[in-house]
């Protein structure tokens, strides 16, 4: 059927160039915001803060941001999010939510309801599209149009509580996706409805070989876990030898950093990583050319942003009230600078903090980067640690060691005097030195961390274990694949859990 890739060749081409001709189709923020408004004002929240008053300001934005608090998960819940899960209408979205997002709950440990409104579901259509417009510019043979896209995500099987459904986005999305995506998907509902990771690892290992795998979109972590079951059960070198057409890998959740070079190595082709930055609560940005330092900004998405400074983010995670933290808008933002997301969403998400840090590398492109998350920043004497520095302070000690380590994590002593880490990696290394070296890899990419390290915070503590412990943990967590990512620093909870699970573990 080579007909088939030559005509879905020929169609991207003809969508590409049709968009490229067209106008740029990314409003003002200001007009995104005006509408969601005007869709919300007669519900409950709209009443509640009078949007319909605000509609009425000559600068709607500001009015927006004055008079409406910042929302977490837990300030939203009662009021809000509650009432629809009860079945009612009309509370912070026209008419009814159907489907429930349960979010990973990699900061809390809970998974959150998050709404996805019919809306929202059109959105995540919309961008799907333009994602697959993009393709033409990679210049990819006819094959690679016939082949299919692997999505490598949590269980698509909803469960219905009361009058509405409740699961994984990717089942949400799944149970709504249009027929021609169903044509080109693996690995089958059947398959996909799997919950329990092992079991659906072993199907998709069990198939590869049947399918021509184009794309795979998916969290690193768990991709690579598969590539390396492959090629084990088929006794072969590369991914390639089964999938020759697989070029492009969709990734998001975490960072590429730490798993990039062990995919490449089980390649033999060249294969282009794309990030994307899709969530429970929508699809903010994509990485339009793998060349791209960050991803694209979604202004024209059904989502209106803001942004906190970073120094506020101490105030985050004392847990102090941030209902009245000042924002800034997306015109006011600069290039280099971390803030903390806020979102109004076309779900009914109202200046809703969502917790990721981003930062803009190009703010003239609207091309932006994902940190890490507030609440999984060090900070116990002001050594600002992101999750950007860790993640490359890891790289280059393990560099120095010439040793992988994909997983790891850190939690801050009992005394709060320094940082204990725990490196996942099945090569012998000496957990002293390796120290040694983190913490010089930690000065170079931070001088808070350096000029804390003088006075106020001691060296830093290794703990070297094989990275099947993570995956254990994980397991017993009942996070074992899909969406769910081991997190990196953890919280007093999560501490005194993994703790506690490494108590038997021989040293």
């Amino acid at each position: 059927m080579a007909f088939v890739g030559t005509f879905l060749k020929n169609t991207t081409r003809v969508g590409y160039n049709y968009g490229a001709r067209r106008k740029a189709n990314n409003p003002e923020q200001s007009k995104i915001l005006k509408e969601l408004l005007n869709r919300a004002k007669k519900t409950k929240i709209g009443k509640n803060y009078d949007f319909s008053g605000i509609l009425q300001e000559q600068n709607i934005c500001d009015a927006y941001r004055k008079n409406i608090p910042i929302f977490t998960y837990e300030t939203f819940y009662d009021p809000y999010l509650k009432p629809q899960l009860e079945g009612l209408k009309n509370v912070a979205w026209p008419n009814k939510i159907n489907y429930f997002a349960l979010s990973s709950g990699t900061t809390t440990d809970a998974s959150k309801r998050i709404p996805v409104s019919d809306q929202m579901i059109r959105q995540f259509q919309k961008t799907t599209l333009e994602q697959l417009l993009q393709l033409h510019e990679l210049k990819l043979s006819s094959s690679f149009y016939q082949s299919t896209v692997l999505t490598i995500g949590g269980s698509t099987k909803l469960k219905e509580i009361n009058s509405y459904f409740e699961g994984d986005l990717s089942g949400i999305l799944q149970k709504n996706k249009l027929f021609l995506y169903r044509l080109f998907s693996k690995p089958g509902n059947k398959i996909a409805q799997l919950n329990d990771w092992n079991t659906k690892l072993e199907e998709i290992v069990k198939n590869a070989k049947k399918w021509d795998i184009g794309v795979v979109a998916g969290a690193p972590s768990w991709v690579l876990i598969l590539f390396e079951r492959i090629i084990k059960t088929y006794k072969i070198k590369s991914v390639h030898e089964i999938w020759p057409n697989f070029r492009i890998f969709l990734h998001g959740g975490v960072f590429l950093d730490t798993y990039q070079e062990k995919i490449e190595a089980l390649c033999t082709e060249d294969v282009f990583f794309k990030n994307t930055y899709l969530a429970s609560e929508g699809y903010f940005a994509y990485q339009k050319k793998p060349e791209d330092k960050g991803m694209s900004l979604l202004t024209n998405h059904g989502v209106y942003y803001e942004f906190i400074e970073e120094k506020y983010f101490e105030l985050i995670n004392s847990g102090g009230d941030i209902s009245q933290v000042p924002t800034r808008l997306l015109s006011e933002v600069k290039d280099g600078e971390s803030y903390g997301l806020v979102i109004s969403t076309s779900s009914g998400l109202w200046r809703y903090f969502l917790g990721d840090v981003v930062r803009f590398s190009n703010i003239e492109n609207l091309e932006l980067e994902i940190v890490g998350r507030v609440r999984h920043t060090l900070s116990l004497v002001g050594e600002h640690l992101c999750l950007e520095n860790m993640n490359r302070a890891v790289q280059k000690t393990n560099k120095r060691f010439g040793i992988s380590a994909e997983e790891y994590c850190v939690l801050s002593a009992k005394n709060r005097d320094r940082h204990h880490w725990y490196i996942g990696s099945n090569s012998m290394v000496d957990p002293q030195k390796y120290s040694v070296y983190l913490n010089q890899a930690l000065e170079e990419v931070n001088d808070d961390y350096k000029c804390v390290r003088k006075y106020l915070l001691k060296a830093p503590r290794v703990k070297i274990l094989p990275i099947q412990k993570f995956y254990e943990f994980m397991e017993k967590k009942g996070k074992l694949g899909a969406q769910h990512k081991f997190p990196r620093v953890l919280n007093k909870t999560q501490a005194s859990e993994w703790e506690s699970f490494l108590s038997s573990f021989d040293w």
